[in-house]
């Protein structure tokens, strides 16, 4: 299965580079001003079709493979309050690898401000949660996941995070895609982790949707605040950085506590101990990482390091 997956992934990751660029390229040459909604849409189908097609040609049965099992209520809102209280780390990450890399999501979503609060719900908060999920925490990680639950946690977090294609992103996308396959193990259904997305994809929108109400004058003040704030002398930066810490370690421990009844209530924390000290040994005899995924990641992360360089 490990063979099979990452001989996929190339031909994912290329297919959505290359088909990015050409739907780009047929918008210019038709002189289309592409709205953000149609950008969002086609995004997730172009990283939908290569999967839907890999499902079919390798005659998977998603439904038996993939555990789109039914949460209790209780599970559900575990996973939308360890989502939430995931997003202090997510924001850490983010502040301090935006020290030397971009923040190019914050850029890309500027445009959405301007439609409703339930489009942008849709669009950022459901839409890719449901289609990464299916993808990262459904083909990838099921694919390694009988090799060694915490080798295929690392291997599916780490493609994970090299498909978001910027260095500020992989950062943080490869910590939540860790936590997400967890979480899948710990209830032992995909909608724990879709959940969980949903929650942090959430907070951006949350809180534009709150500035957005800011009366314009103190908007403007803080804008005025917020750009001054790239002056900060570096003792003030690790001041910052250290509270940042200390405020994501509490909520981190918030999440561990509720990740630790969850698994409990499924009956699901002796099994996942037993499969914690195995350690990231390889369970089936399979490597998890060959040639192709390797080569691609690497790639991937050419491609990263040239788009910081050229901006």
């Amino acid at each position: 299965m490990c063979k099979r997956i990452n001989r996929f992934f190339p031909c994912l990751l290329f297919f959505y580079l290359f088909a990015s660029f050409g739907v780009s390229y047929m918008a210019v040459a038709a002189d289309w001003d592409m709205p953000f909604w149609v950008q969002c849409v086609v995004s997730q189908l172009i990283l939908l079709l290569p999967a839907v097609i890999y499902v079919l040609a390798m005659r998977i049965n998603v439904f038996k493979c993939i555990p789109y099992r039914k949460l209790r209520p209780l599970d559900a809102l575990l996973s939308l309050l360890i989502g939430y209280a995931l997003v202090p780390a997510v924001l850490l990450i983010n502040s301090v690898t935006m020290l030397f890399s971009t923040n190019h999501l914050e850029a890309s979503t500027a445009e959405l401000t301007s439609y409703p609060f339930l489009v942008q719900i849709l669009l950022l908060a459901v839409l890719p949660p449901a289609v990464e999920e299916f993808l990262f925490r459904g083909l990838f990680y099921h694919s390694y996941r009988k090799n060694g639950i915490l080798g295929a946690a690392f291997m599916s977090a780490l493609l994970f995070g090299v498909f978001h294609l910027n260095i500020n992103q992989f950062c943080y996308a490869f910590f939540i895609g860790i936590v997400f396959a967890l979480m899948v193990e710990a209830t032992g259904s995909m909608f724990s982790s879709m959940i969980a997305h949903f929650a942090i994809n959430t907070y951006s929108i949350i809180m534009m949707k709150l500035i957005s109400l800011l009366p314009v004058e103190e908007l403007a003040e803080d804008t005025a605040q917020a750009e001054s704030l790239a002056d900060l002398t570096l003792p003030v930066i690790l001041t910052t950085i250290a509270m940042m810490a200390l405020f994501a370690a509490g909520a981190l421990a918030l999440a561990y506590a509720m990740f630790y009844c969850m698994a409990r209530r499924n009956n699901r924390w002796q099994y996942l101990v037993r499969n914690f000290k195995k350690g990231f040994k390889a369970q089936n005899g399979e490597r998890f990482i060959t040639i192709p995924a390797a080569a691609a990641v690497i790639v991937a992360f050419i491609y990263m390091i040239m788009i910081e360089a050229a901006g």
